[in-house]
């Protein structure tokens, strides 16, 4: 409960973080931020595309009867990020097929074919991206970790749903979206016209932001001879001290870390170390149903042999290293 109670605390951040994708998306897909060529309908459709993939796939996981636990709540982090990257290389492609074609010159079938030939060079790219991510989230969900092999499955079916998505629902608002632009209609309204500017210039998309820095500052730099050297000189020490950290990692087993730091939990453990370093504490079962219990009592006096060999198999339990490790007090009773 206290580590579920924590990650459920992270569902405010998962809000905060699609507000910034909507921001970040709305600002980068468009060619501009506001006025002809904005595109901040189509961040909301990105959005809309992963929540619907998210609650798509959830419903199919729990239909399957599929673990749900606490931990579950971050795949929404991961979703978003896949999705974004998804919307991203579609747009960029559809925009690729429209240089030096100017908007007013495309009818419907035109359009619709810019579509294909855009879903038909974007596909490839989301498709690999999205088959990779999917077949190491499904070879992860065969761990004998339940919740780590549930949350591997949520994900491997989640990232399916977002393929398909992207690749049916986002490309066809992208469609819906350049005749948004060509009837001259406003962004995020699009009962509404705008004023025809007589000196607006829309011959086809513009280079953007980022690919103008990648092409115009970063791949000269790092081409050049200088460039070359630091690139191979970080990327050397980066090599060098990523192995000295692989060396000295430690490996820690103890659920600890997993609770909060302000958790009674660890108040408890604290004291149980101070108080019983070596033995642990004992643990004491008590049932309710006491005829049942008592005429399983042979089966409960065997319980020593009966968990000796599960310490390296689910459920885990640790080898009696005495006779009263696993004391019943049926032990004897006919």
């Amino acid at each position: 409960d206290e580590f579920g109670g924590e990650i459920s605390g992270d569902i405010v951040f998962v809000q905060i973080s699609y507000v910034v994708a909507f921001i970040f998306l709305g600002a980068t897909l468009g060619s501009k931020l506001c006025g002809r060529g904005s595109r901040w309908a189509m961040a909301m459709s990105a959005l809309v595309l992963i929540a619907m993939a998210t609650v798509a796939g959830f419903g199919i996981a729990s239909l399957l009867g599929l673990l749900y636990g606490p931990v579950h709540s971050i795949l929404p982090f991961v979703l978003l990020g896949i999705g974004v990257d998804d919307a991203f290389v579609i747009a960029n492609a559809f925009d690729r097929e429209r240089e030096g074609v100017p908007r007013e010159s495309e009818d419907d079938e035109s359009l619709v074919k810019r579509g294909s030939r855009s879903l038909a060079r974007a596909g490839a790219s989301i498709t690999v991206t999205s088959l990779t991510d999917l077949v190491a989230f499904a070879i992860s969900s065969t761990s004998a970790l339940p919740a780590l092999a549930s949350f591997c499955a949520f994900a491997s079916i989640n990232i399916f749903f977002l393929w398909a998505f992207a690749a049916t629902f986002f490309t066809a608002t992208m469609i819906l979206d350049e005749k948004r632009q060509k009837a001259n209609r406003r962004d995020m309204l699009c009962c509404m016209t705008r004023k025809t500017i007589p000196d607006e210039e829309d011959t086809g998309t513009k280079e953007g932001r980022i690919p103008t820095y990648f092409r115009k500052y970063h791949a000269p730099n790092i081409l050049s001879k200088q460039g070359k050297a630091l690139t191979l000189l970080c990327f050397t020490a980066l090599f060098i001290f990523g192995v000295f950290g692989l060396v000295n990692l430690p490996v820690e087993d103890s659920a600890r870390n997993f609770i909060p730091q302000d958790s009674y939990i660890n108040d408890y453990s604290a004291t149980a170390d101070k108080y019983f370093p070596s033995s642990g504490t004992s643990l004491y079962i008590t049932f309710e149903t006491g005829p049942i219990i008592y005429n399983n009592r042979d089966e409960l006096a065997a319980l020593n042999t009966r968990v000796t060999g599960l310490s390296d198999k689910p459920p885990y339990i640790a080898e009696p290293n005495s006779e009263s490790t696993y004391q019943n007090v049926m032990t004897g009773l006919k």
